[in-house]
This record gives C-alpha cells, structure tokens and sequence, in this order.
C-alpha cells in the first residue's frame, strides 16, 4: 500500500487532505519531510550515495538521510524510520536534535516540480559501520568522511554530490 501523505499549504500548515505520495507529488503539491544528517563524535559525517535507480539525483553523495513523513507520523517518528529503514541504526527520539525548516522548489523532470518542506535534523550517533543494513531501493554505499574532506569534494567535484549548497553552508556552521 502506497504512502498516505499531508498536504500542506504555501505556508506549511496542513490542510486536511491526505492523498498517496505518487499524487502529491504528481499535482506539485506541498508535503513535509525530514533531512537527518549523521554526525559520529569525531565529526564525521556519514556520507550516502543515492542508488542508480532514484529518479532524483542518482549515484550522487549526500549527507542526508531524506524521506517524506507519513500523514499521522511526527517528523520525529519519520527520522526514525528513516535511519531505521535506509541505514539500519536505532536511534531514540532525544537523540535527533531539530535544527531548521527549510523549504526548496525545484523542477526534478519536464514535467514535475518538487515542492517540500523539510525538517531538518542532527542525528549525533556512532555508528559501526560493520552493522550498517543499506536499503538497496535508496542507497548504495555509505561511508564516514571528516567535513573538510565533504568541503573539498564540494569545491572540486561537486557533481559528484546531491546540490543542497544552502545545506551544506548551514550543516557545516552548527557543527
């Protein structure tokens, strides 16, 4: 069964209609979702490579986990089962610091724009990456980088990596 979704308005605020995700996303219409960005002690960032078989930014590296919030669901409950479902990490509610709402337009095909509302999150974990569990369907290679090394990828190949330029400056200033 397809995910059920919350339509919210231009400004955020949920509207009472629910539809599947394919149909909010299909009518251009505003859903929420949650960016979870992994920090580990040391302050590596743990670094996600988009599957070829996205439909949005394939094979590129991102320093967020990403995925919608269920019409019902918190977005705390959403970061949850995200990090669950795409990294295998168990991750308690206390531990996801709230940083920011953010919200981005952009036309992902000829025919589509993407309209969404993120809540943006700190996840600060160490994680062994022994028991990273990769959902093939989102992700096909994880790995910990310093922020210097992100930062330098960014400068020199950074058509390597997912373009949130704004989200980077601003990951980088609250770490």
């Amino acid at each position: 069964m397809e995910e059920l979704i919350d339509v919210l308005d231009e400004h955020g605020n949920k509207t009472g209609e629910v539809l599947p995700k394919s149909e909010v996303k299909k009518r251009g219409l505003y859903p929420r979702a949650i960016a979870v960005c992994v920090v580990n002690s040391q302050n590596e960032i743990l670094m996600q490579k988009r599957s070829p078989l996205k439909k949005v930014y394939p094979n590129l590296w991102s320093i967020f986990v990403k995925g919608h919030v269920d019409s019902k669901e918190s977005s705390i409950d959403a970061c949850r089962r995200e990090v669950k479902e795409e990294l295998g990490i168990i991750a308690n509610e206390e531990e996801f610091q709230f940083l920011y709402t953010i919200y981005e337009e952009k036309k992902t095909a000829d025919d589509f724009m993407e309209r969404i509302f993120f809540d943006t999150y700190l996840l600060r974990k160490d994680v062994d990456m022994c028991k990273i569990a990769i959902q093939k369907e989102e992700l096909c290679e994880v790995k910990l980088m310093p922020i210097e090394a992100i930062k330098d990828l960014l400068k020199n190949h950074y058509e390597l990596v997912v373009p949130n330029q704004n989200d980077y400056e601003r990951i980088f200033s609250l770490l």
